[in-house]
């Protein structure tokens, strides 16, 4: 079953967001467990608030890809470049018109 992990994030700096995905992407693609890409959504009434979406296989692959050393370094990379802390949610892929 399909899985996706959401990160609300508060930045004045979308270009480092989409550098940080843009090169997670490239480096990671084909290699992180069950990664199959992401997404960066902008809020239109709140211009410093970012929702990242990743896409996984399933949760457990996630989980596998959560515990590996480059995606701890990732996320602190992120950490680094948002205000606060990423709200994180786990969202399981139950419908689809796709």
């Amino acid at each position: 079953m399909s899985f996706t992990q959401m990160m609300s994030v508060r930045t004045q700096d979308p270009d480092r967001l989409r550098e940080l995905l843009a090169g997670w992407h490239q480096e990671q693609h084909g290699t992180a467990p069950g990664y199959e890409g992401a997404r960066l959504l902008a809020d239109r009434e709140h211009p410093d608030r970012w929702l990242i979406e990743v896409d996984f296989a399933s949760r457990e692959e996630a989980q596998r890809n959560n515990d590996r050393p480059e995606t701890e370094d990732w996320a602190r990379r992120l950490r680094e470049a948002v205000e606060g802390e990423p709200d994180y949610h786990d969202y399981d892929l139950t419908f689809t018109t796709s």
